[in-house]
């Protein structure tokens, strides 16, 4: 079956959904005493999707780039926005856990900041958002703090931050492709997409067996869900005269030919049924 370059690059976006759920789930079942085999499932199934989606790189913010892409890039957009502000989050705690909730560096860099409000906020606002906490972060006082060696296990969180906001705002700008360049694209996206529909399909099976002991739990997980459908921008409408139009329409059409070229049959008359006269309980010498 064909696979649009849309359906294609869903499928693709679709992969890191599951993969997340995936380890949610995961999360959830080492929570529970033994099922050491349904633990191994699930073990199996992410690696098994992670080692697929190891091969894609940037091949997301590559996507964005093609025209016919449109539609989905406002919500690639909001994806980045909300993991930049997972990572935002993370600094958060990772300050909390080092220094404790009255550390100074922690009222610098989130003393007045809202993040459930920033993850719902527009480009305009969030730019603003990240230009101003990038400022604390580039103060000369939280890098002397983060500086000294009780810090260091929260610099790699600090590069994700910038990391995610850098690639937030990459995502506005795609610079544009050369008609080879975007060809060869589309192609890697399907090519990629059709790779990954094998380990998403085992991962899902795996995960339904190693949820099977906990009731429901496959269903809430949305697991098993299937990345939605939708049209590329570029897609062609079918023309009016295509198979399936020409399909309908033939029944119609060969009706009329046939009452057309059918003889008229001679109209029949019409009798009237003449309902018969009703006798008296005595009848006349006449009518005897």
């Amino acid at each position: 079956m064909t696979m649009t370059l849309a359906e294609a690059f869903d499928v693709v976006a679709w992969s890191q959904t599951l993969l997340e759920r995936l380890e949610a789930a995961q999360g959830e079942l080492d929570k529970k005493q033994g099922l050491k085999d349904e633990k191994g499932w699930l073990m199996l199934a992410i690696d098994r999707l992670a080692a697929a989606r190891g091969e894609l790189g940037d091949l997301n913010q590559r996507a964005m780039r093609l025209p016919e892409l449109e539609s989905a890039r406002e919500e690639h957009a909001r994806t980045l926005q909300n993991t930049a502000v997972d990572a935002i989050e993370r600094l958060q705690a990772g300050v909390t856990f080092v220094a404790g909730t009255r550390a100074p560096l922690l009222e610098a860099l989130f003393g007045k900041v809202k993040l459930p409000q920033a993850r719902r906020a527009d480009r305009e606002d969030f730019e603003r958002f990240v230009a101003d906490f990038e400022k604390k972060l580039g103060s000369g006082y939280c890098k002397r703090i983060m500086a000294e060696s009780s810090f260091a296990a929260i610099v790699p969180v600090v590069d994700q931050v910038r990391g995610s906001v850098a690639a937030w705002r990459a995502g506005f700008s795609p610079e544009p492709l050369t008609p080879p360049e975007a060809s060869l694209l589309r192609d890697e996206i399907v090519a990629h997409a059709r790779r990954l529909e094998l380990p998403m399909r085992q991962a899902r099976l795996l995960a339904e067996a190693a949820l099977a002991p906990l009731r429901n739990a496959f269903d809430d997980s949305g697991i098993g869900q299937k990345p939605r459908r939708r049209k590329s921008e570029a897609e062609p409408e079918a023309p009016a005269d295509a198979p399936e139009a020409v399909e309908a329409e033939a029944p119609a059409a060969l009706d009329e030919a046939v009452a057309e070229a059918a003889p008229e049959a001679p109209v029949a008359p019409v009798v009237e049924p003449v309902a018969p006269k009703r006798r008296g309980k005595k009848s006349t010498p006449a009518e005897a």
